[in-house]
């Protein structure tokens, strides 16, 4: 089995090798459009949070969670600034029946054991090697689910009310979070070749200062 390490994040990975691993801190917003996975991935949140919008639904995963996705799998990413995030993806090449449901995935002792020892910047070729296929093990034995949480269910609804008209007045979300799903719609819309003072009207009560200050947050 042969392993390597990828340096950004891409939901379209070239899979050369069976298994890859990498393990990233984003300090801006980033996040993706909708699109197909090429590959099986295992996704830990290391610290901070991240959105995956799986089906029609946006699943919240926190610090300490970890979310499968399977092949073939049509889904968009946000990760919110200051997160870290480490990624394990499996080739469509693998002769092992790995998961084909997407969803949190129960951590078990060995799992984070193992999660954690990825991270040692000495590790060796072989080590590597040998912890990840503990790794795919472990997968093998998890079972995933999709039920949903009261945050995750109240971004899904946020969002969906962003793409209709002004923020609903009453949402229980964080403000910061709030924040980052405004500066994410009006992005894209921004990239749709919407007029900044429409998108400030519908977004930022007006206010075009506010909404560019904000747009600071984004990746480039």
């Amino acid at each position: 089995m042969e392993t390597s390490k990828v340096t950004h994040f891409n939901l379209e990975v070239d899979m050369k090798n069976a298994i890859t691993f990498e393990s990233d801190t984003l300090t801006t917003l980033f996040y993706t459009a909708r699109k197909k996975k090429n590959h099986y991935e295992l996704v830990s949140v290391e610290s901070g949070a991240m959105l995956i919008r799986l089906g029609k639904w946006e699943y919240l995963v926190e610090a300490g969670e970890m979310f499968w996705l399977p092949f073939d799998s049509l889904i968009s990413e946000t990760v919110v600034p200051n997160s870290t995030i480490s990624r394990i993806c499996f080739s469509i090449r693998t002769r092992e029946n790995l998961p084909h449901q997407g969803g949190y995935l129960h951590s078990t002792p060995l799992l984070c054991a193992a999660l954690n020892k990825l991270q040692t910047k000495t590790i060796s070729n072989e080590a590597q090697q040998r912890l990840l296929s503990v790794i795919q093990d472990e997968i093998l034995d998890s079972i995933c689910h999709t039920s949903l949480s009261d945050k995750s269910s109240a971004i899904t609804h946020y969002v969906a009310e962003l793409g209709k008209s002004a923020a609903p007045s009453q949402v229980n979300l964080s403000a910061d979070m709030m924040m980052l799903l405004k500066v994410r719609e009006a992005d894209k819309m921004r990239k749709s070749g919407g007029k900044m003072d429409v998108i400030a009207e519908r977004l930022f009560e007006g206010n075009v200062q506010l909404m560019e200050q904000a747009f600071t947050i984004l990746s480039e």
